[in-house]
């Protein structure tokens, strides 16, 4: 790729090389459902005008082997540390599973990076996140996490409608998501608390768990301010993918994986009001959210306006997460901000960093 000379390029290194990192991308590209590339935080980097991938790292020598192969990088180490001790990174994505975010977060944020592109969630435990959060803003460093449908411009053009009453006032959204509570669950809250534009006061819910398979999932109610609310289905065995059908006093919206936005407004010009169906007003560039939360990334580097999904966005929907256990712990409903900051999720996502 041809970079502008004008512009300085930030050199770039993965920390952790498997399925996020690099290899999804084949996966998307072949799946059942439109997805945009790039998809991988590799990708990204490749296609970033502001930026080049140098270098990356993981134990496991077959996985940094084969993104090395596949993405042209020679600089492969089988520790992270010794990686930004040699070279030159400016922006670091650490890929590792979860329940490492924290120490890898912690020591590259003190080894002087100018931004890092975290995976989500951002921890395990409200007082890791406290902790990281700590850290970035110690040290100075830009943090962006892969909530990527919060840069997806549909899901922007969706709350611009939201905003200017396009479905009247808002009331109720019913969201699916089948990934657990805290794995894929943030990725819903993300986009819930972008899309009603306000942070939830109260989580009602149960956990609903697949001994063995990943972290429960979650059904329930997330209150926001003035009555709008958000049923989630985000049960184990829900056959749904992210999936939310937004509904106002005078209309409604539904957008989700491989779903284009359909935008439905109530026609009263009858003798019964209707939906009916509108062209939904806005298209896509062709940038995916990955891309665009790289180029975010950069922005708040130079500029130092936080990125979309900011660390502290992504400690408020751990948040939730976190308000889902009490929930179902104590089998009422849980008031936001939660005092008990050690409560964990554990993560058996992904394999050993």
């Amino acid at each position: 790729m041809t970079h502008p000379s004008s512009s300085p390029i930030y050199r770039a290194g993965i920390i952790g090389c498997g399925r996020i990192a690099d290899t999804i991308e084949a996966e998307a590209a072949t799946g059942p459902s439109w997805a945009l590339l790039p998809y991988s935080h590799a990708g990204a980097y490749q296609r970033c005008a502001r930026t080049i991938l140098v270098a990356a790292a993981d134990p496991n020598e077959e996985r940094r082997t084969l993104l090395g192969r596949r993405r042209g990088v020679e600089r492969l180490y089988a520790d992270y540390r010794e990686m930004l001790d040699r070279e030159r990174i400016d922006i670091v994505s650490i890929c590792v599973p979860t329940r490492a975010h924290a120490a890898v977060a912690i020591d590259v944020a003190g080894r002087g990076v100018r931004g890092i592109y975290l995976e989500k969630p951002i921890a395990q435990s409200l007082r890791e996140a406290d902790a990281m959060i700590a850290a970035f803003d110690r040290h100075g460093t830009a943090v962006a996490v892969n909530h990527m449908r919060t840069w997806d411009p549909l899901y922007g053009r969706v709350r611009e409608l939201i905003a200017t009453g396009a479905v009247g006032a808002l009331r109720t959204i019913m969201a699916h998501v089948r990934e657990g509570v805290l794995f894929g669950g943030t990725h819903l809250y993300d986009l819930l608390r972008f899309l009603v534009g306000a942070e939830p006061e109260w989580v009602f819910g149960e956990l609903h768990g697949a001994p063995g398979l990943h972290e429960p999932g979650a059904r329930g109610i997330i209150g926001f301010p003035a009555g709008v609310r958000a049923y989630v289905d985000g049960a184990a065995d829900d056959p749904t993918p992210l999936e939310l059908d937004i509904t106002g006093t005078e209309g409604r919206i539904r957008i989700g994986n491989g779903t284009y936005p359909e935008w439905f407004r109530l026609d009263r010009g009858g003798g019964r009001p209707v939906l009916t169906r509108r062209g939904f007003p806005g298209m896509h560039d062709g940038r995916s959210g990955m891309l665009r939360a790289v180029e975010d990334l950069v922005a708040a580097i130079e500029g130092g306006q936080a990125p979309a999904s900011s660390a502290t966005d992504a400690r408020a929907d751990l948040e939730i997460a976190v308000a889902f256990a009490l929930s179902h712990r104590s089998g009422g409903r849980v008031t936001i901000p939660v005092s008990d900051l050690d409560l964990t999720i554990e993560d058996p996502w992904g394999r050993d960093p």
